[in-house]
């Protein structure tokens, strides 16, 4: 049987399904949903455009091999706050693999994550395995924050490889 013969109520689309009851539908709530991607080739600083932080519980950024010229401090920035400082120094051209977890509704900031010892091949000993982490308090109420941008950065170094997902969970 073609979609055509189903006499479907609605509209097919990217961001709909065929429900059982024969009608397109948007799926309800809930969910991990993609954000964007932030290239960490060049610049000081990368930013998402402004995202609507109401539709979401938490943010997630998850880094792979983002290193920059010089030692530095992984940084995150929502709503043009100042940075937070989320990871322990990185060394110069050592690539940090990293998962950071801003909960919203709590105004709480997980962060997990490990670097090479070596170059950014991924050689070497690890200095801070996964198990490397913290829990942090933040000073703004992010449940009363709606939309704004995300930035990382590397301490005012300049980007030299990698890349960050941004994720929004509802």
């Amino acid at each position: 049987i073609g979609i055509a013969e189903l006499s479907a109520t609605g509209t097919a689309s990217s961001s709909t399904f065929l429900r059982g009851d024969n009608a397109w539908a948007a799926p309800s709530g809930g969910g991990v949903t993609h954000l964007g991607t932030l290239t960490t080739t060049s610049g000081t600083s990368q930013a998402l455009a402004a995202q609507n932080f109401s539709l979401y519980n938490q943010i997630w950024i998850v880094t792979d091999n983002v290193s920059a010229g010089g030692a530095a401090d992984f940084q995150v920035g929502l709503n043009g706050d100042a940075v937070i400082n989320v990871s322990a120094q990185i060394p110069a051209a050592s690539g940090i693999w990293a998962w950071f977890r801003i909960d919203l509704r709590t105004n709480t900031f997980f962060t997990n994550f490990a670097y090479p010892a070596a170059a950014t091949s991924g050689s070497g000993t690890f200095d801070n395995l996964p198990t490397t982490g913290g829990y942090y308090n933040l000073s703004t109420n992010y449940r009363a924050v709606t939309s704004g941008a995300i930035t990382i950065a590397m301490e005012g170094q300049t980007f030299d490889a990698g890349s960050a997902e941004i994720y929004g969970v509802s």
